[in-house]
Formats: C-alpha cells, structure tokens, sequence
C-alpha cells in the first residue's frame, strides 16, 4: 500500500497540479493534489481511491492482475476500473486542459485515499478533522462503479447506505453426539435460522422499526421509472429464473432497504460427514439503506427483535456506511449531463441512488457538499473479479467528460 500510495504521489507531481500532499492516517496515506486559478471561482473536488480487493486465484486470470495489459481494446487488471482508471481520467483531463491557451475559471482539487475497500476509516478520520484543503469545495465529483447496461452515460445522485453486522449463538459447551444427545439437545445452527427466518416473509422485512425515518421523493420515483431495464435479458445474465420481488427490478433495487444474509457457519464443514449437534453458529448479514436511515438506528432496531426472538443471540457490529443523496436539482447537474451527451454521444441516464455502498456520503454529511456520482467504466468491469477490465473508450470518454465538465461548470 505504501508503494502504490509513494506511485501516486510520483504521478501527481509530475501533472499539471500545482500542489500535492500525502497525509498519513491511522489506516493508509491520502494523496491531495491542487490547482488553483482563483479564489473566488468555484471548487470542484474529485474523489478515488487506490485500494483494490485481492485478486483471488492467479490461474483465474488471462493475464497477471498487476501487469496491466491492453486487450481486445480494454485494460486488463485488478483496480482498472475500480477505481485507478476511473480517478485517472481527472488527472489526465487537468493535464489536457493545461496545456490550452486559455485558463480555466475552476479551481480543482483530488483526493486519493487507500481504504475504501476496507471501510475508509483513513478518509473519515481525515474528514472528521475539519480538513482546509477541501473546506471550499462546491461539488464533490465521484468517478466510480460501472455506468448503465446500456453503456449509455450515468449520472447518479446519490447511494444507498450499508449497515453490515453478525449473529452468534451458542448452546452448550462444545458439540454434542447427534445419536446420544439428538432431540433433547439445542442445535444452534437450527436456532440461529429459526431466529433469521423470523426477520422475513417473502420479500417483506417484519423488523420493527426498519423502515422508519425513511424518505424518498417523488422527483426520486419520476427518475426511476424512466431507467431503461430489460428484465428478461437481466434473469438470463443473472442465471436466475425469476426476481425475489414483486416489485420493478429499479423500484427494489433503488428506494427499499435490505436484509441480506451474507454468510452461515456452523457444525463439521470439512469433507465427508459427522454426526454431530453444533454447540455455536454464526451469521453475517447486512443491510443496505436508503436516504434518512442511520445505520446505528436501524441495527438497533434489528437488536431489539433478535432480542425478542432470542435473547441468547448476540448481534455485532462490523461497519457501516450511511445513506447519500443529493437533490437532483443541484446547479451542477446541467452542465455535468452536458458534458455527459457530449463525450458519449448518447442521452445520459439519470438515477437517484446508486445500488452500492460509497464513502462519498461522509463529504455531504462532514462538509454539506453536493455529491454526484458519475461511472465511467463499462458495464461488465468486473471489478473484485478475475478479469477486472477498462474499456479503452470508456477510459476516453472519461477524460472528454471531465475535461467538458470542468470547462462549463463555472457558468452555472
């Protein structure tokens, strides 16, 4: 990490910014680079970062993860799409700009952290200290995730939130004979489902509380029902034959919050089979939340039913991110769905919350700063996947939409 992060800062100071400085924190360094024209224009902040998930297997890749390579015309390797050559494009767009005739009326500044696969706690902790550097910011500018099925430009106004957190139960000292103790005996792993079956029927969550403080817009409902979907084409690529919901796809994906049981453990795992009655089980589950739910809330809500349900289960906090949004009216929609048409040559698709989880929301709660997300990889990135890829034209396209954006944005 501290290799990529002394790469980066090379990176940058030999671009067209006129100031970068790395600031360390309890977790990975950030990168902050700067170019101001004049104080009194706008600012508009860039975030990424340079962090990846592990590659997994090698024998799963075509060609070695951190050996980029240029194929079929795409950028092979983990952190491509995700996010290197998304926050690079704002790097090379400012060296573009650079070398015109005339300057542009935008001051721009970048902030690269290394934690957000891992929570970004370097980042929160960096915002948290009321940081000058980014304190005039007008927009935050978020390059991540991949754009729409339909490869048409995205524009997203904000995320939906994640709470993610354990159940554990256990029931007796150790793991009991099923022949000698089955049937008398408590089996966890049956009583920690038995206690995870009681937060759902069907697609419904019974949580008390869990929806409350809940808020979406009808202008947020008017943009949803205008997002493009194949819902046929969607279950073939999925490899599933019908959708959990009632719902449209968008409807539930966008503007409900989830229950998720991401993981079960408990009893013998290994090959073959032994009679046994587990004594501990555990679960991970997470919820993703939509704007106005706090995490904190939500899992209190959760606590207190499994307490109801069982109070031997011990519900853990692992982390959290909150809900996003900013109004979709903001002055710098406009010229960033501009700048979007242009450089893709297609109608942008505009969307209220992205499906994910981003830290870019402690910018609006930290600095009450307008946030926009705006993918620039390809739809089928694969990103924490063997094969992650960049699409050439859609590294391209970044660059002219950044470039675009920048050269507009102080008109509004």
């Amino acid at each position: 990490m501290a290799a990529c992060a002394d790469l980066l800062q090379s990176m940058l100071e030999n671009s067209a910014f006129d100031r970068v400085e790395r600031f360390e924190t309890s977790r990975y360094p950030l990168l902050f680079a700067e170019r101001v024209v004049d104080e009194s224009a706008p600012t508009v902040t860039f975030y990424g970062h340079y962090d990846v998930q592990p590659p997994g297997s090698a024998d799963d890749w075509v060609t070695p993860a951190f050996e980029p390579t240029l194929r079929d015309g795409s950028i092979y390797a983990r952190g491509a799409g995700d996010n290197k050559g998304q926050f690079l494009t704002h790097v090379f767009a400012l060296d573009a700009l650079s070398r015109g005739e005339e300057e542009f009326g935008v001051n721009i500044k970048l902030l690269v952290e290394g934690g957000e696969e891992s929570g970004s706690e370097g980042l929160i902790e960096y915002l948290r200290d009321d940081p000058a550097e980014i304190a005039d910011s007008d927009l935050v500018y978020v390059a991540d995730g991949p754009m729409h099925a339909s490869r048409r430009p995205t524009l997203i106004y904000g995320n939906r939130g994640i709470i993610s957190y354990q159940l554990d139960l256990e029931t007796a000292d150790s793991d009991l004979h099923s022949g000698n103790f089955g049937g008398p005996a408590p089996n966890a792993a049956n009583e920690l489902i038995a206690v995870i079956n009681s937060m759902f029927e069907g697609d419904d969550i019974l949580v008390d509380g869990f929806h409350e403080d809940i808020e979406i817009t009808a202008a947020d409902r008017a943009l949803v029902d205008d997002i493009p979907v194949d819902e046929e084409a969607l279950k073939a690529d999925l490899g599933i034959e019908e959708f959990a919901t009632d719902d449209t796809y968008y409807e539930r994906l966008l503007l409900q919050p989830t229950l998720t049981v991401s993981g079960l453990s408990s009893g013998y795992e290994d090959e073959g089979k032994k009679t046994i009655i587990p004594h501990q089980a555990t679960a991970k589950l997470d919820s993703r939340l939509v704007p106005n739910q706090d995490p904190d809330r939500v899992l209190a809500r959760i606590s207190e039913h499994v307490e109801r349900v069982d109070p031997r289960v011990e519900v853990t906090k692992l982390s959290s991110f909150p809900p996003m949004k900013t109004p979709i009216d903001t002055p710098a929609a406009k010229p960033l769905l501009a700048a979007l048409e242009a450089a893709w040559d297609a109608e942008p698709v505009e969307m209220p919350l992205l499906g994910g989880s981003l830290p870019a929301a402690h910018f609006r709660s930290e600095l009450d700063v307008d946030v926009l997300v705006v993918p620039y990889a390809n739809p089928d990135q694969g990103n924490h996947s063997p094969n992650e890829h960049l699409d050439e034209d859609c590294f391209r396209n970044g660059i002219e939409t950044t470039a675009l954006f920048l050269q507009h944005f102080a008109d509004t």
